[in-house]
């Protein structure tokens, strides 16, 4: 088994405690030019994650035959679909206790969307029920169709090139990386765009790096430029709301810190890796679904809206904690690795040869 890259966890971690920032500060403030305006590269930073991680784990498998195909496929949907739709249906159930009407548009046909993953494909124009999965479906959607192709470019250039022909496409319309639904070239959301570049810079970091169990030490200069990385790409993640179109740079900030992590032992490694840090990284992806639907619910308690937004704030962050580890070692996991053993034993038994 390889070893897990607890820096990668780090760094999910804090990148998902930015976007809540964002939804957080932008719900109580108003989505305006308010702090962490610039949470959403963020989610393009999980992108390119996942392209790390899941060629880390799985290249060699996938190389090999149909059939590790077939099963990297089901893991992917048995690992983020449950809870997708667990947090789907306390959406559906907060808005339906406490709310006149669903306050967005097509309500019963973005839920079919939502049942589907397919929301985030460009099939629902604007936000609905648990908003921040549309980073969900275009993840599920891109990892099967997109990613053992990409996985099988053996030429980096070629993986830069698909990777900056994507981030050109939402550039031309929007001017920046802000953008999730809307429509490219047909069925070619935003999001898929994004994800698909993402997904290519993880497998080039993937390609350049070297997964040794002992690190190289970081020189003088590379951790000086990893420090320049890190605070320039936070700086633009807590700005407020005005420095849109350079959002293209953090891309290039994520792709250095992320390859500088796995290949160097330095003191943004040793943070990274620190255990607090990694066990946010773990519970992240409950945090990223449960948010949204906590302050919802937060929201219809009177003691709650009548707090000093400071109390708020605190409220928010220890429920949100609570729950999330809840969650994940309560059903995200378990559900995950019973899913997965099952259909990993019945595709086993299926190509066992029968005895003559």
């Amino acid at each position: 088994m390889k070893q897990r890259l607890l820096e990668l966890d780090g760094c999910r971690g804090l990148l998902c405690w930015t976007v809540v920032a964002g939804h957080w500060i932008g719900s109580r403030m108003g989505w305006g030019n308010v702090n962490f305006s610039h949470s959403y590269i963020s989610v393009d930073g999980f992108f390119i994650l996942s392209g790390i991680v899941l060629s880390y784990i799985y290249k060699e498998k996938l190389l090999s035959s149909n059939r590790e195909f077939f099963k990297y496929s089901l893991h992917r949907i048995e690992r983020l679909y449950p809870l997708h739709i667990l947090t789907f249906i306390i959406t559906y159930l907060i808005y339906s206790k406490f709310f006149n009407s669903f306050p967005f548009e097509n309500p019963g046909l973005t839920a079919l969307y939502n049942v589907l993953l397919i929301h985030g494909l460009g099939f629902a124009s604007s936000w609905n029920w648990n908003d921040p999965s549309w980073s969900i479906s275009v993840e599920l959607y891109s990892s099967i169709i997109a990613f053992p192709l990409l996985i099988k470019l053996k030429n980096n250039l070629t993986l830069i090139a698909i990777a900056v022909i994507c981030y050109a496409f939402v550039y031309a319309r929007h001017h920046n990386l802000e953008a999730a639904t809307d429509i490219h070239l047909f069925f070619f959301s935003s999001g898929i765009l994004k994800c698909i570049a993402g997904l290519s810079l993880g497998i080039l970091i993937t390609n350049l790096s070297n997964y040794a169990s002992s690190k190289q030490k970081a020189d003088l200069l590379t951790t000086v430029l990893q420090t320049v990385a890190v605070v320039t790409a936070g700086f633009f993640i807590y700005s407020k709301d005005t420095i849109h179109a350079y959002d293209w740079l953090v891309i290039a900030l994520f792709c250095y810190i992320f390859f500088t992590l796995i290949n160097y032992s330095s003191f943004w490694n040793t943070l990274a890796s620190n255990k607090a840090i990694v066990y946010f990284g773990n519970i992240s992806f409950s945090i990223y679904l449960l948010h949204t639907p906590l302050m919802l619910l937060l929201d219809q308690a009177n003691f709650f809206r009548k707090s000093s937004m400071m109390m708020q704030t605190f409220i928010f962050i220890i429920l949100l904690t609570i729950f999330s580890h809840f969650i994940y070692n309560r059903f995200e996991l378990p559900i995950y690795k019973k899913l997965k053993k099952t259909s990993d034993n019945a595709i086993n038994k299926n190509q066992t040869p029968k005895a003559l």
